[in-house]
């Protein structure tokens, strides 16, 4: 699937323009689909399933999507993705004429099948860059999501007037408004592909036989496999159950709603920021050595939390968690491209984002329950036992690594497996 005849950074750089739709199109939909639960839900516990849902559906759809791919290629699979989000859009805008609370958890959840398609925009910059440009092109399109952090709120408050009495409806047309828009940089994306099933019939044999060579065992034994897929699933869940608490725990310690907002928007800025240079520090100085930075950023937020309730230190602490979480998910991307060859690159990748959304909706659904029972400062040390977890995994999977290479330097016999970090 890799092209590198055509222009890989105008490849690059649609998937950044792509990443920030689908990054501005979630941050809608996630912004006010609590809001919206509270309205139509039956009961105030139920306010947060919208919200769920949508993650749900993202993990969901993670590992067909991948196989969808396979077979489709990454441009279908990106037009399906954002042909799902128009229906949704459309479906939402209905549930709330209606005011169906099912429906409207229906809609969330198609708008996670686009979040399952979108989040190959990744794999897609590494697989059409060459091998000395590929990290640089997963941190470039990870910084899409800085664009719409910034734009999103204007947009949607002109959407929110533009529809004025109609409550909620102004976000959800903005919602179908960008996923239209989505279909033009998709369109322009030259990924070459060649489905299986339009190739010769021996060809498609010998596939057949290659891909029935396919160990699912023999993959998620692989070190590079495990350290990758925990360190980019433990990433996710460290930032979602400390953000989505976030703005409930501003309000809680006396602070206004808008100082909340306002808290989650710099938080969402310093996620993407980093993505400018951190391809170039991982070129520079290796994965690990910035899963590892990552991980002690993690550590001094959760310290600033604890230290105070301030204001400042609500800046500082969700400042520091996205610049964390960009440097670990990153670095775990670019890992996880060593854990795997050609043909098992749809299980690996399917299977990776598969635990990726499942964090996050774990983190999501549990965030507040634990927020309420233990308090913000709790919370936040809890983040030091799921660190020294992988920090330990880490440190193994450096030490298997060394090891393999003492065995090859010594010219012992490797499998093929081992070519790839088992």
């Amino acid at each position: 699937m890799t092209d590198l005849s055509g222009d890989y950074k105008r490849n690059v750089t649609l998937l950044c323009i792509c990443q920030a739709f689908i990054m501005a199109s979630s941050m809608t939909l996630i912004t006010y689909a609590v809001l919206v639960g509270q309205m139509l839900a039956p009961d105030p516990k139920w306010a947060t399933v919208p919200m769920a849902t949508g993650i749900v559906g993202a993990a969901l759809m993670a590992f067909p999507a991948s196989y969808f791919m396979k077979y489709f290629g990454r441009k279908r699979g990106f037009q399906f993705g954002a042909l799902c989000a128009t229906i949704s859009g459309a479906v939402a805008i209905y549930a709330l004429w209606i005011q169906s609370f099912p429906l409207f958890c229906f809609a969330t959840l198609l708008h996670g099948v686009y979040q399952a398609f979108a989040a190959y925009y990744r794999f897609a910059a590494m697989e059409v860059s060459p091998p000395d440009f590929q990290k640089q092109g997963i941190s470039l399109v990870l910084a899409g999501g800085m664009i719409a952090a910034l734009v999103t709120p204007t947009i949607t408050g002109f959407y929110n007037d533009a529809f004025g009495p109609f409550t909620f409806a102004g976000p959800y047309a903005l919602v179908t408004t960008l996923s239209i828009l989505a279909h033009l940089p998709i369109g322009l994306l030259k990924i070459s592909h060649r489905s299986p099933a339009k190739e010769p019939e021996e060809k498609a044999d010998s596939e057949e036989k290659a891909d029935s060579k396919v160990n699912i065992g023999e993959i998620i034994r692989r070190p590079a496999f495990i350290c990758a897929v925990l360190n980019a699933s433990g990433s996710y869940f460290l930032m979602s159950f400390i953000m989505a608490a976030s703005p409930i725990a501003v309000v809680f310690c006396g602070f206004e709603n808008a100082d909340a907002a306002t808290v989650i928007q710099v938080h969402v800025l310093f996620m993407f920021f980093p993505a400018f240079f951190t391809g170039s520090l991982i070129a520079r100085f290796g994965n690990i050595p910035i899963i590892l930075i990552g991980m002690l950023l993690f550590a001094m937020a959760a310290a600033i939390a604890i230290y105070d309730v301030q204001l400042t230190n609500f800046y500082l602490s969700l400042g520091l968690l996205g610049v964390a979480w960009n440097f670990m998910f990153t670095s775990s991307t670019s890992l996880l491209a060593e854990a795997y060859s050609e043909k098992e690159k749809a299980f690996t990748q399917g299977i990776n984002d598969f635990l990726v959304y499942g964090m996050t909706a774990t983190a999501s659904l549990t965030s507040g329950y634990i927020f309420a029972t233990l308090g913000w400062t709790k919370m936040n040390m809890m983040s030091y036992s799921i660190l020294a977890v992988l920090f330990v995994i880490t440190l193994w999977y450096v030490r298997r690594t060394r090891q393999q290479n003492e065995e090859r330097a010594l010219e012992v016999p490797v499998t093929e497996g081992e070519h790839y970090g088992e």
